[in-house]
């Protein structure tokens, strides 16, 4: 498992895994932000589109994660 720190929280990548309905090894992408205690948002991916995943590829992940939690918590209150 890699985990990458981020200014926002941290990003960590599972090891690749193989499901049945996926002929490729699969790998979850999740995103825990430091305002959050513990729960964050997670995306799948094929493992070999991972490969070179790298801190700015985190950092990037992180920014389109937060966009999408700060929409979230935005509708919840009304805005």
């Amino acid at each position: 498992m890699n985990t990458f720190s981020t200014k926002e929280g941290v990003v960590t990548l599972s090891k690749p895994y193989s499901t049945l309905m996926c002929e490729q090894q699969q790998i979850e992408v999740k995103y825990t932000p430091n305002h959050c205690q513990g729960w964050g948002i997670s995306k799948v991916f094929n493992a070999i589109e991972c490969s070179n995943f790298s801190q700015a590829d985190a950092e990037i992940f992180a920014l389109n994660a937060e966009s999408k939690l700060k929409l979230t918590e935005a509708a919840k209150d009304g805005n």
